[in-house]
């Protein structure tokens, strides 16, 4: 993965410190919260951000505001209102359950927007039309929700959510290169209506999530919503929510083992391994792939050593997990923190 790839443009970081500073917050404290210089705001360079200062730019206002909706509404969005929705939405059946379920509970919350699920021949289209859209400065609000609700709704099934196609209402803006980060589609310019567009067989899909899963979800956001998802298949799921349960309960990967997963399953190792070898994966592989995720969010903790890092992810030794992760990112434990 390159690192634009796993990147963000500054571009949104100006943006929001905008927005706070209109809103008589103090724009150098949200920028520090997040890590980040002032000079962000002034400079017009591509600059790039991780996905780790994304999500700490985006909490921090939300701490400062009030508000879920970013400034970009005639009426903030009280922190806390997605959560309420997000434990309701998980009780659903299906997918279309979870669509139809977010548009009811926004209608009752707010008049500031609206969601709507269309079903029309093999097409579904989950559209987001705002009440006053001159108060979403440079379309940000538009490009979150939207990003939300693809990335959200796919980690509920467990599954990595194929889009047709993402509308958006006005023209292309001179960020446009980030839509092909955020929307792996086609983006279409001018459009009657703000939607995501997918195929409507998609609506049927089952809800693989559960409550324990989403808190440990929740815990995460909105770094999971800003990170490339990278979602897997039945038993793929259920091997990743065993991991991050045992995570949670032991504070280490060290002891999660195949075995160990298999028993929880209920099945064989060599079950589990024909299983995940079908779905074009493995035990080590969905193992490390949290490891990664886990490493990024740890190594934004100052407090904590490479040493302590290492040890909580399940490595022998710093120097192994300095390896790995050079591996993944391209660069190490220290270069990366730094």
């Amino acid at each position: 993965m390159t690192f634009e790839r796993s990147s963000i443009s500054m571009h949104y970081a100006r943006e929001l410190a905008q927005t706070a500073r209109s809103k008589g917050l103090d724009d150098h404290q949200l920028l520090r919260m997040a890590g980040l210089s002032a000079d962000v705001v002034t400079h017009t360079s591509d600059q790039r951000m991780s996905p780790l200062q994304f999500a700490d730019l985006l909490q921090s206002y939300r701490q400062l505001a009030n508000d879920e909706f970013l400034g970009r509404t005639e009426r903030p969005s009280k922190n806390g209102t997605f959560v309420l929705m997000a434990r309701q939405a998980v009780n659903n059946r299906n997918l279309r359950g979870v669509y139809r379920h977010i548009s009811r509970f926004y209608d009752l919350f707010t008049e500031d927007l609206r969601f709507h699920l269309v079903e029309e021949g093999n097409e579904a289209r989950f559209e987001l039309t705002l009440a006053r859209p001159e108060l979403d400065r440079a379309h940000f609000l538009t490009e979150f929700l939207l990003l939300i609700w693809h990335r959200f709704p796919g980690w509920l099934v467990g599954q990595f959510t194929p889009l047709k196609r993402v509308e958006l209402s006005y023209a292309a803006p001179p960020h446009e290169k980030e839509y092909r980060l955020m929307f792996p589609c086609d983006a279409r310019f001018n459009m009657p209506v703000n939607a995501l567009v997918f195929d409507r067989s998609i609506l049927d899909q089952p809800l693989a999530q559960t409550e324990d899963t989403l808190k440990q979800h929740l815990d995460n956001a909105p770094l999971v919503w800003v990170t490339r998802p990278n979602f897997h298949a039945f038993t793929a799921r259920k091997v990743s929510n065993f991991l991050e349960t045992h995570l949670q309960q032991h504070g280490s990967l060290t002891s999660a083992s195949m075995e160990a997963a298999a028993d929880h399953l209920h099945i064989t190792s060599r079950t589990l391994r024909r299983r995940l070898t079908a779905e074009r994966t493995s035990f080590q592989a969905l193992k490390d792939e949290l490891r990664q995720k886990l490493a990024v969010t740890l190594l934004g903790q100052p407090e904590l050593t490479i040493s302590e890092i290492s040890s909580q992810l399940g490595f022998s030794d710093p120097a192994a997990f300095s390896r790995a992760f050079k591996q993944w990112m391209g660069k190490s434990p220290k270069e990366y923190r730094n």
